[in-house]
């Protein structure tokens, strides 16, 4: 192992972190962001603060069990979340060094890896600032112990500087697993979405006093994991700390650190210096493809070459879709019971409906001129009328996107043993809905294009804006809201029901779903075949 430069890996972390500053204040969203999050960081660190004001002025009559138990809270969702998020930013975008082929051969891979992890480190400390100056305040003053407020501020930082190290090394190892398996480099967009809401789920999957997350939580108390705890509770002699358990839970804390920092050294070396593999792309001119049979002869040639080119796109840069998963992500919270109970929500299969709706126009359709990147003015010159070019991008959201409502809702309303009218009542707003939504996002897309790109590893892609997520969304909860309080009522969910909601709410979102279809499709199809380049 070379020996390490600390200079240098300052100079690259300094780098990292100078560039996170200015992609947040060289745009209006990014300084948007800033400001909400520093008010609402504000907001959380006032509301620590008080708690553990409060906690520590009732230190004295607490168990050392409780104390046990709330370290292992706090410590376990502080490790949680910035494991989940230093993973998901590893494997997507900070894996790898930015100019790699000239830094990798300049400088040693060692230096850039600390200098890596250090900047991310650094991202990590600084949202924890605030929030952990209101904890150790808070503690010191209602506890009256200044040994106290110093043994939390030591203990966070090592399980922050743990998690941040561990998840970093997490993420390459995926990077890696990516790079050496041909069948997950080939569907790392599905994994990596299943992957994500899989977690997720299990983060949010329950709150009551039954739930698997307390219940694991008592768990993890009772055993030597909570022994972090005693680390804390030496600084409070009255309350009884064992020494040997908090030696033991000190040495396992800077034990794992190390081998995480030597593992992370180990796959930063394969992962950087390595070949990845190259799933086969043989390329045959007389070869059809499953859309050449499916397309064929049924659709234009116009329209089957744009929504094959969009797929295409996907498979090569997934991180130009993210927006069709991201429906999926807000129902999380809905398969408690489903984990929990093994039983199906009464309204699970209309909330997937409706997020396989809002995916489906999310995916291809959001983003129309600026999706085309650099072969816009190719695009805007070949003769490809505006109608055929939104035709194909409605085309290769429709025909996924549809096909997956339909079969989500029609399984999981089986499952949960929906009543057949219910269930075509769900049916019917979903697919009214995911049939209309690519035609109401190219209108969206339009009105808010985006061009610029960003840069994902050593790749720049265009993203779909926020703005044109969010006014997509809206339009599409306005066309499908008719038809999802109708069902509702049928659930026993609205405050009112009957036939004549049923029907009215269904006719009503189908007859919404055509007209706004139908305009988005024109909207966007005038405004792409009259678009010029300045």
């Amino acid at each position: 192992m070379t020996r390490l430069d600390p200079g240098r890996s300052a100079r690259i972390a300094r780098l990292e972190l100078r560039r996170t500053w200015r992609t947040l204040i060289d745009s209006t969203r990014g300084l948007l962001l800033l400001a909400g999050g520093l008010v609402l960081l504000a907001l959380y660190s006032l509301a620590i603060g008080l708690a553990a004001f409060v906690g520590g002025t009732e230190l004295t009559g607490t168990s050392p069990e409780a104390v046990r138990f709330v370290t292992t809270v706090v410590l376990g969702g502080l490790a949680g979340t910035i494991s989940f998020v230093v993973l998901q930013r590893t494997v997507k975008t900070n894996g790898d060094p930015d100019a790699a082929d000239g830094l990798l051969t300049t400088v040693p891979y060692e230096d850039v890896l600390v200098g890596l992890v250090g900047a991310e480190l650094g991202r990590v400390l600084t949202l924890l600032a605030l929030p952990l100056s209101a904890l150790v305040v808070g503690v010191t003053l209602g506890s009256g112990r200044p040994l106290l407020g110093a043994a939390v501020v030591v203990t966070t930082l090592v399980v922050a500087t743990l998690a941040t190290v561990g998840s970093y090394t997490a993420g390459l190892a995926v990077k890696l697993l990516v790079a050496r398996s041909a069948f997950v480099a080939r569907h790392r967009t599905a994994l990596g979405a299943v992957a994500s809401l899989l977690v997720l789920t299990g983060w949010v999957v329950a709150t009551d006093e039954n739930s698997a997350r307390l219940v694991l939580l008592r768990e993890a108390a009772g055993s030597p994991l909570a022994w972090t705890g005693d680390i804390l509770l030496l600084s409070v002699p009255a309350l009884g700390g064992d020494p040997v358990a908090a030696g033991v839970a000190a040495a396992a804390l800077l034990g794992a650190l190390a081998v995480a920092s030597v593992a992370c050294g180990w796959l930063a070396e394969r992962v950087w210096y390595g070949d990845p593999i190259q799933p086969d792309h043989v390329f045959d001119a007389t070869g059809r493809t499953l859309s050449d049979r499916l397309l064929a002869d049924r659709v234009a040639t116009e329209t089957r070459v744009v929504a094959q080119k969009s797929w295409l796109r996907a498979k090569r840069a997934p991180f130009t879709v993210q927006f069709a998963f991201a429906p999926f992500f807000l129902i999380a919270f809905r398969l408690e019971s489903v984990i929990l109970e093994g039983t199906v929500p009464p309204n699970l299969p209309l909330l997937v409906g409706l997020a396989g709706a809002a995916g489906t126009g999310a995916a291809f359709t959001l983003n129309p001129l600026g999706g085309e990147e650099r072969v816009l003015p190719l695009t805007l010159t070949a003769k490809l009328s505006g109608r055929a070019f939104v035709s194909g991008l409605v085309l290769a959201g429709a025909l996924p996107g549809v096909t997956a409502t339909a079969l989500l809702v029609v399984g999981v309303g089986i499952a949960g043993g929906m009543a057949p009218v219910t269930l075509a009542a769900t049916l019917a707003t979903a697919l009214s809905a995911a049939v209309a939504a690519p035609a109401i996002a190219a209108a969206a897309g339009v009105v808010f294009p985006k061009f610029g790109g960003t840069t994902v590893g050593d790749r720049e892609v265009v993203i779909p804006s926020a703005l044109a997520f969010g006014s997509y969304l809206a339009v599409l909860g306005i066309v499908a809201a008719p038809g999802t309080v109708a069902t509702l009522s049928l659930l026993g969910t609205a405050p009112v029901g009957g036939p004549r909601l049923l029907a009215g709410g269904v006719a009503a979102t189908v007859l919404l779903a055509a007209v706004a279809g139908t305009m988005g499709f024109l909207y966007a199809a005038t405004r792409v075949g009259a678009y010029r380049l300045d």
